[in-house]
């Protein structure tokens, strides 16, 4: 199976609606699937999905392709990792095809390949020690979580784990920049007698590890995680969002918790919708992540203070990010896990029933500070906030738990958006630079009615010469389009994978907002090829005049008059 053939294949086994669903909510709309864009900031859904053809495009940013290309933005990888990652959700071996294993070096496909290796071996370990298993227990994770979050185990032994890696094949190079393995004097596992904690991508790829003491110790952290690396970013990366990602559509919401653990015992639970950030506060990386799948969040931290004060800083960046946020502060001492464990499940959905909103949070948990600093605070947070029916609740409530006038509380706001001097709207200053690199209507044209009718190939190509396109791009696509015709081989599927990130962008908006008649069509065509001609002698006419050549001046004039009437 050549290459071509692979893609062809693999666009063939998966449809673009359930691949991208698996990261972002898409919502039914006409013939079409819609959702706020996962490239950039937006309020009203622009991003835009075809069944049809297979294909996407956000109005907004522009982006757009086929799955390949989403695949590759959205986990800011190599064609080749899309290719791989789709491969495997198709069920195609491609370890199996010769001519693809060449094409299957760059440097982060050998981490993702290192680290499956390394998460196979850990899970044996787990199998072979009844220490670890004993842990498990203790903490209440039964055989059906460890299984489904993967969990292993890092013997105590100085280079296990090196030595089995080295008799896969592995290269040193590629285990030194894993960072699974230390080299000092000699190589030695970086993991040792830890409970292992597999952090997974959206994809399900493994991309880190955590690690946890089974016996506490005065000398050593209680956790540790991988250290960062071409596939991996600590503050980007959103544990147990993999697992949690089909709940979290289903509930409309995220429950973000602080640990690994409290996130697998939540799960256990069947409070399937929950996540944490690896050991940091809440960045707004993580929060773009947790965006593509839902705005609503439900902030589950510690009472004690030091939960109280990440909980003030993660709801300023939720809000922030037009997040809609409830915050369950639970007793002192405890966590979802504890909880869950002591209490059950009952007892954990009457807390969350009695969520707090971020005004109730405000008002009635920030220590040391008056009312009129609290008001400040929590109005100076909601000044970014872009949902204005949100903002009129919140400055409802406001009102309604202080007393203090609701005009004042506006007025308020009103001076401290304006002392930020907030920068123009992404979408004005994009639609201005769309407006400005806006393409000739006439090759726009007849490239619409050609990716529509592909069987009006020969009436186009037949009358339009490419070499007279001014824009670049569109000539370059047309050069392709007739590259695959020439060798009957031209498809959308096809045409998309000889094309470059801007091609695509540009032929998936114009597929999806493509709404040429039928009937149409053949005026269309006639039209916009007397424009080109007209245009292309019009040109010729204007340098002649400088010139002075009056004999060649009559000559295309006369010729101008032919065009109009043979196209008319």
């Amino acid at each position: 199976m050549d290459f071509q053939n692979i893609l062809e294949e693999i666009k063939k086994r998966l449809d673009i609606v359930d691949v991208i669903s698996d990261y972002i909510d898409l919502k039914k709309s006409g013939q079409y699937f819609k959702a706020l864009c996962p490239f950039h900031s937006e309020k009203t859904p622009s991003f835009t999905v075809s069944p049809a053809r297979q294909i996407f495009h956000c109005f907004g940013c522009g982006k757009g392709g086929d799955i390949f290309t989403f695949i590759m933005e959205y986990e800011k990888i190599s064609f080749i990792e899309a290719v791989s990652i789709l491969a495997t959700k198709a069920g195609l071996d491609l370890n199996k095809i010769d001519k693809y294993r060449t094409l299957t070096s760059s440097s982060k496909e050998k981490l993702y390949k290192i680290y499956e290796e390394s998460l196979n071996f850990y899970i044996n370990q787990l199998e072979k020690s009844e220490k670890a298993k004993t842990y498990l227990k203790e903490r209440g994770i039964n055989e059906e979580m460890s299984n489904m979050f993967s969990l292993g185990y890092a013997p105590k032994d100085r280079d296990s784990l090196y030595k089995y890696l080295k008799s896969k094949g592995f290269e040193d190079a590629t285990i030194k920049i894993s960072g699974l393995v230390t080299y000092g004097d000699s190589p030695h596992d970086f993991f040792r007698d830890r409970l292992i904690i597999p952090i997974h991508n959206l994809s399900g790829k493994v991309v880190a590890f955590g690690g946890r003491l089974i016996e506490n110790s005065d000398n050593l952290p209680k956790y540790i995680n991988s250290s960062e690396s071409p596939i991996f970013k600590k503050g980007e990366t959103v544990y147990g969002l993999y697992h949690a990602k089909k709940a979290i559509k289903h509930k409309g919401y995220a429950c973000i918790v602080e640990g690994y653990f409290d996130v697998i015992v939540c799960h256990k639970f069947r409070f399937r919708n929950t996540v944490a950030p690896l050991g940091t506060s809440l960045t707004n990386q993580h929060l773009k992540k947790i965006k593509m799948l839902t705005n609503k969040i439900l902030l589950v931290f510690d009472g004690d203070e030091a939960g109280i004060t990440a909980t003030e800083k993660a709801l300023s960046s939720m809000l922030g990010e037009n997040f809609f946020v409830k915050i369950v502060i639970l007793p002192e001492g405890e966590d979802p896990a504890s909880i869950l464990q002591k209490k059950g499940e009952k007892f954990y959905r009457t807390l969350i029933s009695k969520a707090l909103s971020p005004v109730d949070f405000f008002l009635n948990w920030i220590p040391k500070k008056n009312l009129t600093e609290k008001v400040q605070s929590f109005l100076n947070i909601i000044s970014n906030l872009k949902d204005s029916i949100y903002v009129e609740e919140l400055l409802k409530e406001l009102n309604e738990k202080t007393g203090i006038n609701e005009m004042i509380l506006r007025e308020e706001l009103k001076k401290i958006i304006y002392a930020k001097k907030q920068p123009a709207d992404f979408r004005e200053r994009k639609i201005t630079l769309i407006t400005k690199n806006s393409l000739l209507k006439e090759e726009e044209l007849i490239l619409r009615i050609l990716l529509s009718y592909p069987d009006k190939s020969d009436e186009i190509f037949k009358n339009l010469d490419i070499e007279d396109i001014e824009d670049n791009i569109t000539k370059e696509i047309f050069r392709k389009i007739k590259e695959l015709y020439q060798q009957e081989n031209f498809s959308i599927h096809k045409l998309l994978n000889v094309l470059n990130d801007d091609e695509k962008s540009f032929v998936s908006r114009l597929i999806i907002s493509a709404e040429i008649d039928e009937e149409t069509v053949h005026q269309n065509l006639k039209d916009c090829f007397k424009k080109i001609y007209l245009k292309k002698i019009d040109k010729k006419i204007k340098d002649v005049s400088k010139s002075g050549d009056k004999k060649l001046l009559k000559e295309l004039i006369e010729k101008r008059k032919e065009i109009i009437r043979s196209i008319t």
